[in-house]
């Protein structure tokens, strides 16, 4: 099993965790399609590593970043 954990800490009011957790990425994918850099059409799931690596690491730039760690699995 891989647990995975972010944390993310807003600068004020405005500047909240959730719009850099949610608006980053969209913008982010946003000018990503508008380059032509993520090419699938249509409504997509962000499942496909077309889509979702470039996100990530254009993310740790704004300090977002997802820890992974092993644990085993439990029922």
């Amino acid at each position: 099993q891989i647990d995975s954990t972010m944390i993310s800490i807003g600068e004020d009011e405005t500047y909240t965790a959730m719009a850099k957790t949610v608006g980053l990425p969209l913008a982010i994918a946003t000018l990503a399609i508008l380059n032509k850099k993520i090419k699938s059409i249509g409504v997509q799931l962000p499942t496909s590593k077309e889509i979702y690596l470039p996100i990530l690491k254009e993310l740790e730039e704004y300090n977002i970043k997802f820890k992974e760690k092993l644990v085993p699995f439990k029922l």
